[in-house]
């Protein structure tokens, strides 16, 4: 038995379904037994689901008629739950919504309604300084596999975080303003100060409140380097953002001859992702020591501390420990101070007494570590667990404090970029492991003390990538290949490159001249925001059909990713009884790059001027397709010859004498040398003025030639 349902596009088969074989398109639970199914595309309903009709209405509940709406993100209006459908029924009237399962529990029995619901959960509505909207008050349902999927499409994320204290809200009640994808916990609004007076991060001034409403501009956290969302406590005379848990974060300050600055000491709810500059591991699991004005970070056990100290203030030797909770209490201080304690922060520990106290209590009145500690090849080996410094070569320079260490990274294709010569180089190197400076062997074993180390590093915090990226030199010609994500063309000279995840890389004019969204003639229906991301491919290019990489351009409504070179990249249209159906793109050598499609007439590679369908993934030569290589044209006096040359004005810019608009200086053109007059092609084969006579064509390549 076939049926055709109102939201699938196909017929479907009333038969078994197994355990955990489909998910009910309707009220999202796991099927096992009779469904409606659609095995082409995995489309399944059970048969009571099924028989929900398009457009229900209940006076009694609701004034007005309800229309079926399918994939959406609602709270429902009868049981307040914040969830992923992917059918719902919209009030035609008003902002009206019911989710799939309250919708048939009204069909078959309002009463039901009462089961789904919950008492802490009536229908409420606030304003709140954290966000320029009203608020609605719900409860975030557990997700299926299906609702995931419409979620991540959605809000463009994995999880559901609350703003505030950025952690999960599943399960919990929070309040949300669905248009901006705002959710905060109920608690943490309730909770939230209309002010942070002293943040340890921020001191010196009072931290305010600011909601983000549609904000295009990236906004990162002063404290953690994160992105902003929503909302942040902001400090107008220094111009930085923190979020709410960075700005309320406690945490204490200690004084090491390590860096220049007090280092604070940070847990791990703060510190994801950042990597510690003395043993290069990316995952801290405990606490570490951070400079946020210099992004210098340091493990307790990469610096020189004691890791057993006898205090006069104690009878027995404190021992340092990792972060330390008591079992018994929510409540966490230091026995030295008598002042609250951050339990994600290491401690000087007695265990038997049960004494905590404070790094910077117990090392408050001791001298700093000698220099001569630091230098000690020995104590070093001692800060890694496994001893590997030991076997390394340690160099001393004359322009730098701290010891170099010999690192060859030739199998992980490590880049850094050279603090002498600010080159970006690859594999072996020094560096130190206490600071930001690394040399590469050239310049480590130069005995050239004129050659200057540069005193600043250019390091910016780019809107087209989520880390830092610096500023470096790129021979002409280096033993690695790298291509400029903007533009897709091989690098050299003064570029940008992030040496965080070693894939980023922008030429100098790319980076300035990158816009944050696009206008593209490939989807003029939407401009093209941009999304940064880290990971080393994303989706095909919508265009060119290559994989994206480092650097998208995506409009969320019609999932359509593309390149920036793509996106930007100006053609034309011709239309030709060679492809009857749609038009046909004229595009040149620099669209594709390497990867050159195949000529459909031919078989040959494309790799100069092509003319293109990309929906059809049809291409064809310029000289497989039937086009006049010299016309008579009414718009000109001489004939005009088909040809590859580009010619520019004396500005460097390419117009079209026909059309009097920019042209893409890649295309074929049709030309005339006596009066230097340039037409594009499909200006002289318009269908409103065509040529008046064609006095030659191409000869067409021919198959395997």
């Amino acid at each position: 038995m076939k049926f055709q349902h109102f939201s699938h596009h196909h017929k479907l088969i009333f038969r078994e379904a197994y355990e955990k074989e489909y998910e009910c398109a309707g009220c999202l639970d796991v099927i096992n037994g009779p469904a409606y199914i659609c095995e082409d595309e995995g489309f399944a309903m059970h048969k009571v689901c099924a028989a929900m009709p398009p457009q229900i209405q209940k006076d009694a509940f609701h004034p007005h008629p309800l229309k079926f709406k399918l994939v959406d993100i609602i709270v429902c209006d009868a049981c307040r739950r914040f969830s992923a459908n992917y059918i719902i029924y919209k009030c035609i009237y008003c902002e009206f919504n019911l989710d799939f399962k309250c919708a048939v529990a009204i069909i078959n029995d309002e009463n039901e309604i009462a089961k789904r619901d919950d008492e802490d959960l009536r229908r409420t509505t606030t304003p709140h300084f954290s966000h320029p909207h009203q608020l609605t008050r719900c409860k975030v349902s557990p997700m299926s596999e299906l609702g995931e999927n419409i979620f991540k499409t959605f809000w463009q994320s994995s999880k559901l975080k609350c703003v505030a204290c950025k952690q999960e809200v599943q399960g919990t009640l929070s309040f949300i303003c669905l248009p901006c994808k705002f959710l905060i916990h109920e608690s943490c609004m309730n909770d939230m100060p209309m002010q942070v007076l002293s943040s340890p991060f921020h001191p010196h001034h009072i931290l305010h409140p600011r909601p983000f409403f549609n904000a295009r501009e990236q906004v990162r956290c002063y404290a953690c380097g994160k992105k902003v969302n929503g909302f942040s406590f902001y400090c107008n005379t220094c111009d930085v953002d923190f979020h709410v848990s960075c700005a309320k974060y406690r945490t204490r300050a200690t004084k090491h001859s390590c860096h220049p600055h007090n280092l604070l000491q940070l847990g791990k709810s703060i510190i994801k992702g950042i990597s510690c500059h003395a043993c290069g591991h990316k995952t801290c699991n405990d606490s570490i020591f951070s400079c946020r004005k210099c992004d210098f970070n340091v493990h307790p056990k990469c610096i020189p501390l004691p890791s057993s100290f006898e205090h006069k203030r104690h009878l027995h030797p404190l021992t340092l420990t990792s972060p330390f909770a008591e079992d018994d209490s929510r409540d966490y201080y230091c026995d030295m101070c008598e002042t609250e304690r951050n339990p994600e922060i290491h401690v000087y520990y007695c265990a038997e007494c049960n004494y905590i106290a404070h790094i910077d209590c117990v090392l408050s009145e001791v001298l700093e570590p000698p220099e001569e500690m630091l230098l000690d090849p020995q104590r070093m080996e001692e800060n890694f667990d496994d001893g590997s410094l030991g076997s390394e070569m340690i160099l001393s320079v004359s322009f730098h404090p701290h010891p170099l260490i010999r690192n060859d990274d030739y199998e992980e294709e490590t880049i850094f970029v050279c603090d002498r010569c600010e080159e970006l180089c690859i594999g072996s190197r020094y560096s130190c492991k206490l600071c930001f400076f690394d040399l590469d062997n050239k310049c480590a074993t130069s005995k050239d003390e004129t050659q200057k180390v540069r005193e600043v590093k250019t390091i910016v915090n780019h809107f087209s990538h989520p880390h830092l990226i610096t500023r470096c030199i790129l021979q002409t010609e280096p033993d690695f290949d790298l291509t400029c994500m903007a533009c897709r063309q091989r690098l050299c000279g003064i570029i940008y490159a992030c040496t965080y995840c070693s894939r980023f890389f922008l030429h100098e004019f790319c980076l300035k001249h990158i816009p944050e969204e696009v206008q593209s003639s490939f989807h003029p229906q939407h401009p093209l925001p941009i999304f940064p991301f880290p990971s080393e491919s994303g989706p095909p290019c919508k265009a060119c059909n290559e994989d994206v990489e480092g650097m998208l351009f995506f409009c969320v409504a019609c999932n359509f990713p593309m390149h920036y070179s793509c996106a930007k990249y100006q053609f034309r249209e011709i239309k030709h009884n060679c492809h009857a159906d749609h038009h046909l793109l004229h595009l040149g050598k620099g669209f594709f790059g390497d990867e050159s499609p195949q000529c459909d007439a031919c078989g040959e590679a494309c790799k100069d001027t092509l003319f293109s369908c990309l929906k059809c993934l049809f291409y064809i030569h310029l000289e497989c397709i039937s086009l006049p290589s010299v016309v008579k044209h009414k718009r000109h006096l001489h004939p005009l010859v088909l040809t590859t040359l580009a010619f520019e004005n004396d500005y460097e810019e390419y117009y079209c004498d026909t059309c009097e608009t920019q042209r893409n200086p890649e295309h074929d053109i049709y030309y005339c040398k006596e009066c230097n007059y340039i037409s594009h092609i499909d200006c002289v084969l318009s269908e409103v003025e065509p040529p008046e006579k064609i006095i030659q064509c191409l000869i067409p390549r021919s198959k395997g030639n």
